[in-house]
């Protein structure tokens, strides 16, 4: 079932829940729906890998938070008692590390700041709720802090958080590796293979499949030192890229290139081509008969050696 990345916007739209056309299907946690009649809060937030609008769930008192994800196919519907919802999509929320909100506020700052005004979003206001979460108190992980307790001030410590992230990474590979998951790469596909027995996935494997899953939640650029940082082989993608030619060789390369044609071109038409079958090899190309056109009425080259 694909995965749409950050719920859409229409997850906040409230209705009649007894009308199919102004509801959605939600699952979650019936832990988190009993909170003595409080409600869940959904709301906007700044996705830390793309910086772009993603829908998280909050729980009262903004203690937890949670990613809605939307999963999606073509042709689903739901019937929903005596009707039909037209649109098929489900969303789901899962447990969310607010600290994966907070790195990239962290990363930007140039100097040392309170919380408060490093979170201050205009454009997403709702990141201040993150300030009330209970993870917030692990900031220390992946930020030192500065000055007075009652200040709140933190820097962002790029090494601690490369630490935090190898465990991360650490945890996503164990279950990985319990669940029995298919994380082998190339053309191998997940349905043919048995069991573990089969093809078995080294520790290698496992820590660059976890973080692949990490990095749904990172810029770019830390992706790619949390790479540096688990030591994992460089991806066969970039090794296996063609040098390009200097611009001073270019002409060069373009006369060989124009004189291989050349030869391949003679070869074609005095050659047999032994792919093609007989009745292909008979018959003539255009080329081949302008040639034997042109040639009509001239004398053979061995003429002019014969005695006169």
């Amino acid at each position: 079932m694909p995965r749409v990345k950050g719920s859409p916007s229409k997850c906040i739209k409230s209705g009649n829940p007894s009308n199919p056309a102004c509801s959605w299907l939600f699952l979650i946690k019936g832990d988190l729906v009993d909170q003595g009649g409080r409600p869940l809060d959904i709301v906007k937030l700044r996705h830390p890998a793309s910086g772009e609008t993603a829908m998280f769930l909050f729980s009262p008192n903004n203690e937890t938070v949670q990613e809605l994800i939307t999963f999606s196919e073509d042709k689903r519907s739901w019937f929903i008692d005596d009707t039909v919802k037209q649109d098929g999509k489900l969303q789901l929320s899962t447990p969310f590390d607010p600290l994966f909100l907070v790195v990239p506020y962290l990363a930007k700052a140039t100097a040392t700041a309170p919380l408060e005004q490093l979170l201050h979003d205009e454009q997403f206001p709702e990141t201040s709720r993150l300030l009330k979460c209970s993870g917030m108190q692990n900031l220390s992980v992946i930020a030192d802090r500065k000055g007075d307790e009652d200040l709140n001030a933190y820097k962002f410590n790029e090494e601690k958080l490369m630490k935090w992230l190898e465990k991360k990474s650490e945890k996503v590979a164990e279950v990985l590796k319990s669940k029995n998951v298919h994380v082998l790469g190339g053309s191998l596909s997940a349905t043919f293979v048995k069991s573990s027995a089969d093809a078995v996935a080294s520790k290698e494997a496992f820590m660059k499949y976890a973080h692949g899953i990490i990095s749904e939640y990172l810029s770019e650029d830390l992706s790619a030192k949390l790479y540096q940082h688990l030591k994992l082989p460089p991806d066969e993608t970039t090794s296996a890229k063609r040098k390009s030619v200097p611009a001073s060789d270019q002409k060069d390369v373009k006369k060989i290139k124009l004189d291989d044609e050349n030869v391949s071109e003679v070869s074609k038409g005095d050659a047999l081509d032994l792919s093609k079958s007989e009745k292909q090899a008979d018959k003539l190309t255009a080329k081949d008969k302008a040639r034997q056109k042109a040639a009509q009425g001239s004398k053979s080259i061995m003429s002019f050696f014969k005695k006169s």
